[in-house]
């Protein structure tokens, strides 16, 4: 019987754990992040493929395990700032717009 690559056995563990809906949270979290990182390092020296499988396919299947487990944290959007603390300060004074004179021969020399 031929032998699973380490990529496909954890992917393959995982994948189990996953479809069974009784799994431990935790366990999966750390499963899934150890997955990652050797897909990081093996994308990092320039391996696409294992064993005809790409690399960003094993990426992808992970990514939705993690999704669909709910350990992504809740997006938080920026804390909306005052305009005044936005540091874009406007060239104007009151309603009206300050002029400003352009020194337009400069284009068409």
């Amino acid at each position: 019987m031929a032998r699973k690559n380490p990529i496909e056995a954890k992917w393959l563990n995982i994948k189990t754990k996953f479809k069974s809906n009784e799994y431990d949270l935790n366990e999966l979290d750390k499963l899934t992040s150890d997955l990652i990182a050797h897909l990081a390092q093996l994308s990092e020296r320039g391996i696409t493929e294992i064993d005809g499988v790409r690399i960003d396919l094993y990426k992808d299947r992970v990514w939705n395990v993690i999704e669909h487990i709910g350990l992504l944290p809740e997006y938080r959007s920026p804390k909306e700032e005052d305009e005044e603390d936005c540091g874009c300060e406007d060239n104007y004074y009151g309603d009206e717009f300050e002029e400003e004179e352009i020194d337009d021969s400069q284009f068409y020399q």
